[in-house]
């Protein structure tokens, strides 16, 4: 059965892997429209740019995520207990892409550790998260013309 779970687990994973590549690393235009992006907000919106690009899936991408390191942790120790080296050092290993994936899909959780340290990149993005997020949704929204 460990063996069912590291495969669910990993079929998972590459299509998430594909999904996120998928949106290249091209760089995000600064002041053009229709979001008319500052720098610092160019540059949040290029590093986290699955996690803007597809809002509602990052997050239940996420939570899905949290099941797997969460239900990883039991399922290793259980297994070692069990002496299932195998399955369970590959379950052990996969903590370290779940925690990758998570970097990318739940940029604000990153963020808020990385400023408690006290870098100031990270309150940087900080503080242009939420006028990013205003002008992608204002970006978004159809044109209203007024009647004439």
């Amino acid at each position: 059965m460990a063996w069912v779970y590291v495969a669910l687990v990993a079929a998972f994973e590459f299509w998430l892997y594909r999904r996120l590549r998928r949106l290249g690393d091209q760089p995000v235009s600064v002041g053009t429209a229709p979001y008319h992006f500052a720098a610092d907000e160019a540059r949040l919106v290029q590093r986290f740019r699955f996690y803007f690009t597809y809002p509602a899936l990052a997050r239940d991408c996420s939570s899905v995520l949290s099941a797997i390191g969460l239900s990883g942790l039991v399922l290793g120790l259980w297994l070692t207990y069990k002496q299932a080296f195998v399955p369970a050092a590959l379950i052990g290993l996969n903590l370290f892409a779940v925690t990758r994936f998570t970097k990318v899909l739940a940029p604000l959780l990153t963020l808020r550790m990385a400023a408690s340290r006290g870098e100031r990149d990270a309150l940087v993005m900080l503080e242009v998260h939420d006028p990013a997020w205003a002008k992608i949704r204002a970006g978004n929204q159809p044109e209203r013309k007024m009647a004439p």
